[in-house]
């Protein structure tokens, strides 16, 4: 499962969002970049906040048998009156409350599959507070504010060579 997925997967269920692109309540966004999160905000219709927008880019670092990839996720809410400081504040602490309620339920599926000894999606996550860079953002247009967690995840790669892929001197 991909890691957007597993964001997704919440959003379809946290009652606060209950995802579903199906009935018009579309409350999780991926994004090609941090630029596009900025554009995003711009055309998401105030009537869906709480949401989550994730940048799908692919960038890590790690040694190349266990890549490490960075997963940015936003968590958005709009504030009634942009420029009320108190509003904002509000708007980021109801931001952070999402957050948190993600990073439990994450972490309980995590300790599950550990518990059960299963390498899944959720054990590869590194769900350590060392490896968690969480910052406020904000304010976007339309008056949104949020929290930004990047999340970091273990990805082994199965280093095989597919023979297929390749031409061999017999095939010149």
């Amino acid at each position: 499962m991909t890691f957007h997925s597993i964001v997704k997967q919440w959003c379809s269920i946290y009652k606060f969002m209950l995802h579903n692109s199906k009935t018009g309540n579309k409350r999780f966004y991926l994004t090609d970049s941090q630029m596009g999160v900025v554009d995003m905000a711009k055309s998401i219709s105030n009537a869906f906040s709480p949401c989550v927008v994730m940048e799908s880019t692919v960038e890590g670092s790690g040694n190349i048998r266990r890549p490490v990839r960075n997963y940015p996720v936003y968590f958005f809410v709009r504030a009634d009156k942009m420029a009320d400081g108190d509003d904002a504040a509000v708007a980021k602490e109801e931001a952070w409350m999402h957050a948190r309620n993600f990073l439990t339920w994450l972490l309980v599926k995590h300790d599950e599959e550990l518990n059960e000894n299963r390498d899944g999606d959720f054990a590869r996550i590194d769900l350590d507070a060392a490896y968690l860079d969480v910052q406020t953002v904000g304010p976007l247009e339309n008056g949104w504010f949020g929290v930004m967690i990047q999340f970091e995840r273990e990805e082994p790669l199965n280093l095989c060579i597919d023979e297929n892929l390749y031409v061999t001197p017999d095939d010149c």
